[in-house]
């Protein structure tokens, strides 16, 4: 019974470390969207990179929590079962990991590509 507990509080505590996760992704998403598009280079991959990122964060804390509640039995498994859901978190988290490696350019590039354009409009 005390591992229960436990498990279901570590359990607690990493969905609201996720939500807020989620919360600075959306934070940063708006601001990159309010912001002036000349302080980015890539200013479309990135903004397509990060909603993509929020979309994809987003499916993967609501399959982890409805993980986490099938697992607990707080709900029954009749149509959603462990193994969609975690199939489900598995497959968000690699779009993720795709927008953020893949998609949004790196921020070593992103420096350099800004160094230039400065240069560029100095001379």
């Amino acid at each position: 019974m005390e591992e229960a507990i436990i498990d279901f509080l570590i359990a607690v505590m990493l969905i609201i470390g996720f939500t807020y996760g989620l919360i600075r992704q959306f934070r940063q998403c708006v601001s990159i969207r309010k912001g002036n598009k000349s302080e980015y280079a890539h200013y479309k991959r990135i903004l397509i990179g990060n909603y993509l990122i929020c979309l994809s964060y987003s499916g993967f804390l609501f399959s982890y929590i409805l993980n986490s509640l099938l697992a607990s039995r707080i709900i029954p498994s009749s149509f959603i079962t462990s193994d969609n859901t975690s199939f489900c978190c598995f497959s968000f988290l690699a779009i993720l990991l795709i927008a953020k490696f893949g998609i949004i350019p790196k921020e070593k590039e992103q420096v350099e590509l800004q160094e230039y354009i400065v240069e560029k409009e100095e001379i």
